[in-house]
Order: C-alpha cells, then sequence, then structure tokens
C-alpha cells in the first residue's frame, strides 16, 4: 500500500506534524510513505499555455497513492490556505465537469482519505462550538467531488501555546488510526450498488409498515393488496431517486 501525506500547517515539526507523524507510524512497517510539507512547494495554478510543474508532479504522487491522509490546522474555523490553495489548483485535475458545468469525479475515484486537523480550543470548547467542523466539511466537500471515500477523521485540540503535546493519548489515538486504515477493508464507491440497496430498504420498510397497516384495520392480503405494493414500492422509489439524483448534481447559486 502506498501512503501520501499532505501536511498543510506553517512548520514542518509543529504539533499538526507530531500528529501526522504519529498517525504514520501506525502504519505498517513496509508501507510506502511519503510526505508533502506544502510550504516548500510552488503551488499555483496552471496557466493558460503551460501546466505548472509542480502540479504535474503532485498529481503524480497522488495517483500513485493509495491512501491520502490530509493534515492541516484549523485557522478561522477552515483549513489553512495553503492546504485549500492546493486543492483549488488542482480543481481541474482532480473533477471532470459535464456540458452544464456539473462536477463528476475523475481519475482519483475510489481512493481513500485520512482527515486530521489542530486547533487552539480544548476537546471540551470545541465540542460545543464546532470550531474545527467547517475544516472537515471542506475537505469532505473536495474529496467527495473527486470521489475519493473517507476512513475517519482525528482532531488535536488544546495547541495554544503548547511546544509539546497536550495529551499524550492523542498521539495514541492517531497511532491506531494509522493501523486502522492500514487494515480497513477498502470498498469502491459503487452508485449503482447505493441505488440497490435504497431500493431494497424501501421494499423492506414499506412492506412492513403496509403489513402493520393490514393487520390494524383488517385488510386482506390477496393479489390487489401484493399489486398495490408493488406499485407503490416502484413510484415511490423512482421519485425518491429522481429528487436526490437532482439535489446531488444541482448547482447552488447565490441570487
Amino acid at each position: 500500500m502506498r501512503y501520501l501525506a499532505f501536511l498543510g500547517s506553517q512548520s514542518n515539526d509543529g504539533l499538526t506534524a507530531k500528529y501526522l507523524n504519529a498517525v504514520i507510524s501506525g502504519l505498517p512497517k513496509d508501507a510506502e510513505v511519503e510526505t508533502l510539507f506544502l510550504q516548500d512547494y510552488d503551488i499555483k495554478p496552471d496557466n493558460l499555455k503551460h501546466p505548472n510543474p509542480t502540479l504535474d508532479m503532485i498529481e503524480k504522487k497522488m495517483e500513485a497513492a493509495d491512501v491520502w491522509i490530509i493534515a492541516s490546522p484549523t485557522y478561522f474555523a477552515d483549513l489553512s490556505g495553503v492546504t485549500k490553495n492546493l486543492f483549488d489548483c488542482m480543481r481541474h485535475r482532480m473533477v471532470k465537469m459535464n456540458s452544464i458545468g456539473d462536477t463528476l469525479p475523475g481519475k482519483f475515484k475510489n481512493k481513500h482519505y485520512l482527515s486530521l486537523t489542530t486547533c487552539f480550543l480544548s476537546s471540551f470548547q470545541n465540542f460545543f462550538t464546532g470550531i474545527t467542523d467547517q475544516t472537515f466539511r471542506t475537505i469532505d466537500k473536495i474529496m467527495t467531488s473527486a470521489g475519493l471515500i473517507k476512513l475517519g477523521e482525528v482532531i488535536g485540540t488544546h495547541t495554544w501555546g503548547s511546544k509539546g503535546i497536550p495529551n499524550p493519548k492523542k498521539l495514541e489515538l492517531c497511532k491506531r488510526w494509522g493501523q486502522k486504515i492500514a487494515n480497513k477493508p477498502r470498498k469502491d464507491d459503487s452508485t449503482l450498488k447505493r441505488y440497490i440497496e435504497l431500493f431494497g430498504m424501501i421494499a423492506v420498510m414499506s412492506l412492513v409498515t403496509m403489513v402493520i397497516e393490514g393487520l390494524v384495520f383488517g385488510l386482506k392480503f390477496n393479489g390487489e393488496f401484493w399489486l398495490f405494493y408493488v406499485a407503490f414500492v416502484v413510484i415511490f422509489y423512482v421519485l425518491l431517486a429522481i429528487l436526490l439524483h437532482f439535489f446531488t448534481f444541482l448547482r447552488h447559486r447565490r441570487r
């Protein structure tokens, strides 16, 4: 297995780096691991005539890796600028656009990722304020658009004024996450499979509901009942699938 870690902090030996290294320490000894300290790279968008060679290099590493580990501190309730800049510049390499501008997964579809962030607040404060929520939502939005599958997330809290890890147990948690992502079964993000599962859930729940109604109201379970059941399941499934598909690909605009 190949792992590619993105370190989007201001220092390559700070607290975020320590948490990231703890995750890496939990990976198998024979794992191929590479860490990109994003501050070291000239990350700029491709121009109209020539692609950015730095982005070419990073893209090849992203393509070769099976799992990405994205480590970024939380600044102003979101991920660091250098991390966001990387994925902004890589956007057209990570996704495809159809004729009406919808974003579709590209070449990285079905790879996996782990998110890691740090913040100044304590775990208690972060739980109630959700200061790191937007960081994870931004990462998840980017990765989901590119078709990657999430393995988990890690938060290192109470980093304000700390020269060392405030809670050593967090390092153990990070190490366990390294072990988890190495052993967690891989799965493909199959849209067809999800729609089949959705149909199965609708069919089962509809049957249970209608049987309960039949018993309560004394309905007969004859051919008419089963015909009505099948028609209900099919119509409900088609309408729900259309609704989900519409909102999945709907482009939100400010008005």
